[in-house]
């Protein structure tokens, strides 16, 4: 017979418990980068739909707006695969739109484009000018 102490054996139970909010935290850390994957990119869309909102504005006569409007096709193209000046206002008044613009004045997300907060609101609400008016003429 051995002289030596005995230690008891370990078992399952005897483990410390393991962190069971660990998953739950795991999820939550990937849903909130998806939530700033996606109002990045409805803040990027937001500042380049504004800058198409403001050019056009800024058009002095119909050959400068079909100019603008014809850059701004491309544009749209290369950067969100496709879009009109058309469907730029329709977004900007719609309720992706709002948030996007939400979010932007809440902090959530910052701009990174060439235009302030400022004319980011101004050229959302030139949208809605502009829709109001294509609603009531259309």
């Amino acid at each position: 017979m051995s002289t030596e102490p005995r230690t008891p054996s370990s078992s399952p139970t005897d483990q410390p418990p393991t962190d069971a909010s660990a998953p739950a935290s795991q999820a939550r850390a990937a849903q909130s980068a998806g939530k700033a994957r996606r109002l990045r990119t409805e803040a990027d869309k937001l500042e380049a739909f504004c800058v198409v909102v403001r050019a056009a504005s800024a058009a002095t006569d119909h050959a400068a707006f079909t100019e603008v409007s014809r850059a701004a096709s491309k544009a749209l193209k290369a950067k969100f695969g496709g879009g009109s000046i058309t469907s730029v206002f329709a977004w900007l008044t719609s309720s992706a739109g709002k948030d996007a613009l939400d979010s932007v004045l809440a902090g959530e997300v910052e701009l990174t484009g060439p235009l302030s907060t400022e004319e980011i609101v101004e050229a959302v609400a030139l949208a809605q000018k502009a829709e109001l008016l294509r609603a009531t003429q259309g």
